[in-house]
């Protein structure tokens, strides 16, 4: 039976996908879940992790759950697997009750054979009774180092697989990451509670990367990556990574105004901004994503020139999973870490925002109980931002701090989060528009410019009430999105318009009430967990300075002794040009000469 459902899917690859033969790895992985042996599949970007949980979803009976963490991303997916002729869908919340009870209903009919669905789903109890009538097949848990402590984007939601995996009758678990060190791999083994499972590993070179640390003074980074788009050469499509939204923020200004097509994309904007970034790049309208490192996963670009790092990462995971996004498509492609040796003090910061200290994760919980108390009771949900939370504490923290102690909080089922709400901003005329503009002095010739340009481009909606992306609009008008603000809130200070700013606030539900001092905690845990940030972010420096071939430092890390020298990063052209005395082969040779 398991030879001719292989034989199927050697059929339906070149069906559904077009390809002859699979990719190193893919074989071994879709013959392991065949046969209904749980695997750990750990595959390079790019390496074709999807295709081994897709395939074999047309062929075995039911349907096949695929736990994805960015519901920006599942429609996509959805949209690309469709367009294959492979029948998908996705719940999540940007889709009505009604439309979910229709999806599962069809899902029960047999329509569909994969289903998209976020972690925190597991938390709606109406969609888990739904899944007790429906047979699933496979279990496939894609960025599976999610789940891990030890892993560069621990997310709680993830721990509750384990218990969702049972409530679904114990089908077969694929669990796929392009970045997992071993520690991080037998970690997901734990907390999967798959003691067989069976490891695939491909390695993790990538030849076509090229990749170079660039040491700069304070202060000339930006003019180094502008140097880069102004020198002439082709740099193609590409991602440049910020360490804070303010710096993205900024570097997008700056290449937009050297007519660099930029866009900038960071956790605080609200869905559909994201969405609409995405979709410039993913079209080419976009040339350059200036990004935090909220962008990129999932991302399915296969022709990025570039990757470029502003700020020093927070550890070789993440490092080796952005740069990896570069050269999908197997053509070569450079990747550039600019390196000032105060960027680890941001990374400090960071990991105390990660790590915060247990006084304040019990000042958090009480807080939160006694707001639910005097709001409704406290087994309601309330809906507040972190702003709020800080401003009760008795001492100023971080809101990356207090996103934390809530993780925490999530972690230990003391609390959930299932829901956030985003709004966007809001513009509305208290006067007809004309009169608006009127009203501006003509010295005032820029708040003017932007005033008139909303008039003849927004009119109808500005009458109305609009709900606006400020990065769009600016793009629109052809200004800056800061030029944009202030001139809306100067029309807001004089009463001509009505403007609200975007808000975002987080559903939480306490879930067990007790004493604060009765938590319970594993703060020797939660220390050794800094403990091991800081060893990391060590390792990370040391690949800065690391004098030999920067591929075989980021392989051996993640446990592949047997790597040699790539030959062209740029410690590797620095040995080559010593030798010969003649000049390196480097896409950018401006800044090894």
């Amino acid at each position: 039976m398991i030879s001719q459902k292989k034989q199927q899917l050697t059929e339906l690859l070149k069906i559904h996908f077009g390809y002859e033969s699979f990719l190193p790895g893919q074989e071994k992985a879709i013959d392991n879940i065949l046969a209904g042996q749980d695997t750990v599949v750990v595959l390079p970007t790019g390496g074709g992790k999807s295709m081994i949980y897709q395939l074999p979803a047309l062929v075995l009976d039911g349907i096949t759950i695929v736990i994805s963490p960015l519901i920006a991303l599942m429609k996509d997916q959805v949209d690309s697997l469709e367009r294959v002729g492979i029948p998908s869908t996705f719940i999540n919340s940007s889709i009505s009750p009604d439309e979910t009870g229709r999806r599962l209903e069809a899902m029960r009919n047999g329509v569909f054979k994969i289903l998209y669905i976020a972690p925190e789903r597991f938390y709606n109890q109406a969609f888990m009774a739904e899944l007790k009538n429906i047979k699933v097949s496979l279990f496939a848990i894609d960025e599976a180092h999610c789940i891990s402590q030890w892993g560069h984007d621990f997310r709680p939601s993830y721990m509750r697989l384990k218990d969702a995996v049972k409530f679904v009758g114990s089908p077969t678990i694929v669990a796929l990451t392009a970045t997992a060190t071993p520690e991080v791999r037998d970690d997901i083994i734990k907390q999967l509670n798959i003691p067989n499972a069976d490891t695939v590993i491909t390695g993790f070179a990538r030849p076509n990367l090229q990749f170079a640390v660039v040491p700069t003074a304070s202060g000339k980074k930006l003019e180094n990556i502008l140097n880069l788009f102004t020198t002439g050469s082709d740099m193609g499509a590409g991602i440049i990574y910020v360490g804070t939204r303010s710096k993205a923020d900024e570097l997008v200004e700056a290449l937009t105004d050297n007519s660099v097509k930029a866009v900038v994309y960071h956790a605080g904007m609200d869905a559909s901004s994201r969405d609409w970034v995405q979709e410039q790049f993913m079209k080419g309208e976009a040339q350059v994503v200036v990004a935090t490192n909220a962008f990129g996963l999932g991302i399915n670009k296969k022709d990025l020139r570039f990757v470029i790092h502003h700020d020093l990462p927070g550890t070789v995971e993440a490092y080796y999973q952005e740069a990896g996004r570069a050269g999908r498509d197997g053509l070569p492609s450079f990747c550039l870490l600019f390196y000032h040796q105060q960027d680890r003090y941001l990374r400090e910061f960071f990991i105390k925002g990660d790590n915060p200290n247990p006084e304040m994760i019990l000042e958090i919980y009480d807080f939160l109980v006694r707001r639910a108390e005097f709001e409704v009771d406290a087994k309601a949900s309330i809906l507040i931002t972190y702003a709020e939370i800080g401003q009760s504490l008795s001492e100023s923290v971080p809101e990356m701090a207090i996103g934390t102690a809530l993780k925490i909080l999530e972690k230990e089922g003391y609390l959930s989060r299932p829901n956030e709400k985003t709004v966007n901003s809001y513009l509305k005329a208290n006067q007809d528009w004309a009169t608006i503009a009127a009203s501006i002095g003509k010295r005032a010739k820029s708040q003017l410019e932007i005033v008139e340009g909303l008039g003849v481009k927004y009119k109808e909606e500005l009458a109305r009430g609009w709900e606006f992306n400020p990065e769009e609009v600016a793009i629109v008008l052809h200004v800056k999105k800061d030029s944009l603000l202030r001139a809306v809130k100067k029309l807001a200070e004089k009463d001509l318009v009505e403007y609200r700013p975007p808000y975002r606030g987080t559903e939480i539900k306490i879930l067990k009430v007790v004493p604060p001092e009765d938590l319970n905690l594993d703060f020797k845990a939660l220390k050794e967990k800094a403990g091991r940030a800081y060893e990391k972010l060590n390792e990370m420096e040391n690949y800065v300075y690391h004098l030999g071939c920067r591929q075989s430092y980021i392989l051996k890390y993640f446990g592949d002794s047997t790597s040699k020298p790539c030959g062209k990063c740029d410690s590797c052209l620095k040995l080559q040009k010593s030798k010969s005395s003649g000049k390196g082969n480097y896409l950018h040779k401006t800044y090894l000469d």
